[in-house]
């Protein structure tokens, strides 16, 4: 079970650490989301998000929130050693359940070539 759990060291916090993935990476876009990656020295793989308050009220963004960190939690194992990825769902973003978050995530991961080479 430890290997899905969502600690605080999965996430990016710091806007040093925020600033470091904007520099250094590279942006992929698809239909509902926006994402910066790159890879860092070390093995954790860490989410940064940013929702804007252009996608809805207080509750549609939490939620959205919620969403995005769970599937990321339940399909970080895919993503290869030490990725750095920051989110942004666009506004009028269509993601309600935890599938269609799973899946924007895969379709992501896919187009941005951030899987495990391991598997």
């Amino acid at each position: 079970m430890k290997e899905f759990a969502f600690s605080r060291a999965s996430r990016l916090r710091l806007k040093k650490e925020f600033e470091a993935v904007f520099a250094a990476g590279r942006k992929t876009v698809t239909r509902d989301l926006v994402a910066w990656h790159s890879p860092a020295g070390d093995k954790e793989k860490k989410i940064g998000l940013m929702v804007s308050k252009k996608t809805g009220g207080a509750v549609k963004r939490n939620r959205l929130k919620r969403l995005l960190r769970e599937a990321f939690r339940l399909t970080k194992k895919e993503l290869k050693e030490g990725t750095r990825l920051i989110i942004y769902p666009k506004a009028g973003c269509a993601m309600s359940n935890l599938a269609q978050a799973r899946q924007e995530l895969d379709t992501l991961r896919q187009k941005a070539r951030l899987n495990d080479d391991g598997k």
